[in-house]
Parts: C-alpha cells; structure tokens; sequence
C-alpha cells in the first residue's frame, strides 16, 4: 500500500515547506491529496494563496474545499463555483466539505468524454463528509479512481473507516 502525500495550503506560508512541497508535488509517485485550508490565512495573504491553491489544485489527485476557504479565497460567490474553478484547471476530483453531514464531490463524467451541453464533470451529494486521513488512507490503498463511480466508491471507503 502506497501512502497518499496530503498537503495543506496553510502548511506553505513557509517558504521553505512550499519549495520542500513544490518538489514532492512534481515528483511522481503516490496519490495527491490537497486541503485548500485558507479560511484563517491573513487577508494580505490571500491574493498570494489562491495562485498557490489553483498551482496545487492542477496537480491533486482529490482537492478538498470548505465553503469558507472559498469565501476567504474567491470572495462572496457560491461555494461550488470555486470548487468547479479549481476542478476544471487539472484532472483531479475536488470535494467541497459544506460541514460534517454534507459534501459535495464533483468529478470526471461517468462517460469520461466532454459535453457539449456544459461542463465536463458531475456534481454528486454526498450525506456525509469524509475526514482527511481517512481519504488519504482510501487513495493510498485504492490508487485514483478514473469515474464517478470509483470517486463515488472512495468517498464511502473513506466515510466507512
């Protein structure tokens, strides 16, 4: 089983853990997992911050987003349109944790193929959120899922721990 490397922005405003992350972050290997935790950064910070999580967001596996590190983030817009920001610019998944009783997961279409009528990615609602090291845990002993049902699969793998 292959540990899965989970990396929060708030551990980067060091500048020697972000070029240590930088380094780990291209390197091939396990699965990524990336936690968008900008919610208590310094407001000077932030405009800096969002260039570092759409850097890392491109390259995670799974990214993970709370509606407040969307607000701090990207100001007072919908929660999910953040979390479809962060999913279009690489191939990972990204769950929107809205609290302990819901989540949003929003990954590749079932058909793995683009749409013409919108976006190339579905939205499904989760009953429950999924704690970070179980989620690291389920990527580090199932690898990345290719579909919505494998992410789908991982979330409940993850709940279940």
């Amino acid at each position: 089983m292959e540990r899965a490397v989970l990396c929060g922005v708030s551990s980067l405003v060091r500048p020697d853990a972000l070029v240590a992350a930088r380094g780990l972050w291209r390197a091939p290997g396990p699965p990524r997992l990336f936690h968008a935790d900008a919610a208590d950064a310094p407001e000077a910070a932030l405009p800096w911050l969002r260039e570092v999580v759409e850097e890392f967001a491109r390259r995670a596996d799974l990214t993970v987003l709370s509606p407040a590190d969307a607000a701090a983030l990207y100001g007072p817009v919908p929660p999910l349109r953040p979390a479809r920001r962060l999913r279009s610019l690489g191939d990972g998944a990204v769950l929107l944790a809205c609290g302990p009783q819901v989540s949003v997961l929003i990954c590749d279409d079932a058909d793995a193929r683009p749409r013409a009528d919108g976006p190339a990615d579905v939205v499904i609602g989760l009953p429950f959120t999924p704690s970070l090291p179980n989620l690291q845990a389920a990527l580090g002993a199932n690898g990345v899922p290719w579909d919505a049902a494998g992410w789908m699969d991982l979330a409940n793998t993850a709940f279940a721990a």
